[in-house]
């Protein structure tokens, strides 16, 4: 399990070792095994390198209550761009040692290791960055290239532009979650300052941000003015304070003395389990069903591993009943 000290350190900074001090084309060039002119010349066309498409609904015939979809245009990178992004993101991103507190997108930490920070506590506020991504400046990015991992100008504007696309960070970049988490960690200083102050412990799942501690209202305001000044607008109707004596749920699980699933979650797996058996989850849609439904199971397979089981159990025999299903529906069918 992943642990962490009783509050955030305000010292926390990427290491010596995790900077990656290039300071001339050739090293870049060396370090992720593509040309400077494929390099330069991607750059100076980035911005024509992506598709973008809208992020379809999700499928959810066992919801009860109707929520509107919210439009969210997914940037998608296009080859040549796309390699670069990955090789960049492979290279020399995921090489950086991330400080203890920042969960989200960093490889070997899962959601369990962000509510692990936060159990038992009195209180937990949870504050939600609105429009993350679109929110990051290319200038934010250039400064973490530069000051945060010590790349020269040069380096840092060209990495700048293969990273970012029309001056903001795009959604569905390979390199876009680590960056985000390193511009969060060159503004946060003020932030993990009051919060060793006031003894809380302080966690981010990619743009929720969670503080637990009997003082954990104290640092609110002091929050929202750190991230307004960095550029970013908090979702006032998303934040979250959960005092003594109520319920407190973080990233959709339910913190007690361990961590526990909803009990409303268990159920509508199990209403949506019982549409796919019964046959309710239109044809069209069935693929996309049940690969949103085996993902929400795995997830709470990865929380409660008894009740998981019960759910993956039942659900590889509705699975199995559905295909049996369209098997007959599609013998039957008239040519």
């Amino acid at each position: 399990m992943f642990t962490s000290p009783s509050a955030a350190s305000p010292s926390v900074e990427v290491g010596k070792r995790a900077r990656l001090d290039i300071r001339s084309v050739r090293n870049l060039e060396f370090c992720l095994g593509i040309s400077r002119t494929t390099l330069q010349s991607s750059a100076l066309n980035a911005d024509s390198y992506y598709s973008p498409f809208p992020k379809p609904p999700k499928v959810r015939p066992f919801q009860k209550k109707f929520k509107p979809h919210k439009l969210r245009i997914i940037d998608n990178p296009i080859d040549p761009l796309r390699t670069i992004q990955k090789r960049i993101q492979h290279r020399l991103l995921a090489a950086i040692d991330l400080p203890f507190y920042l969960c989200g997108g960093v490889r070997g930490r899962r959601l369990q290791d962000n509510v692990a920070f936060h159990l038992g506590a009195p209180v937990i506020v949870t504050v939600d960055i609105k429009n993350f991504f679109p929110s990051i400046h290319n200038r934010q990015v250039y400064e973490v290239w530069t000051t945060l991992l010590g790349c020269s100008a040069e380096i840092g504007s060209l990495l700048t532009r293969l990273t970012t696309r029309t001056h903001y960070l795009p959604q569905g970049a390979s390199t876009s979650t680590t960056l985000a988490n390193l511009v969060l960690l060159s503004i946060d200083r003020p932030i993990r300052e009051a919060c060793e102050q006031n003894g809380v412990r302080y966690s981010t799942w990619v743009d929720d941000l969670a503080f637990s501690g009997a003082n954990a209202r104290k640092v609110l305001p002091l929050v929202i003015r750190t991230l307004k000044t960095a550029g970013f607008d908090v979702s006032r109707n998303k934040i979250r304070i959960m005092g003594e004596g109520t319920q407190k749920v973080l990233n959709g699980v339910l913190l007690g003395t361990s961590p526990s699933v909803m009990p409303e979650r268990i159920k509508q797996m199990r209403s949506g389990i019982h549409k796919l058996r019964s046959g309710e989850v239109p044809r069209i849609a069935r693929k996309q069903y049940i690969s949103q439904l085996g993902a929400s199971i795995a997830q709470i397979t990865s929380i409660s591993p008894r009740k998981g089981l019960l759910l993956q159990t039942d659900f590889d025999i509705a699975c199995r009943e559905s295909r049996a299903v369209r098997s007959d529906s599609d013998r039957f069918a008239f040519p």
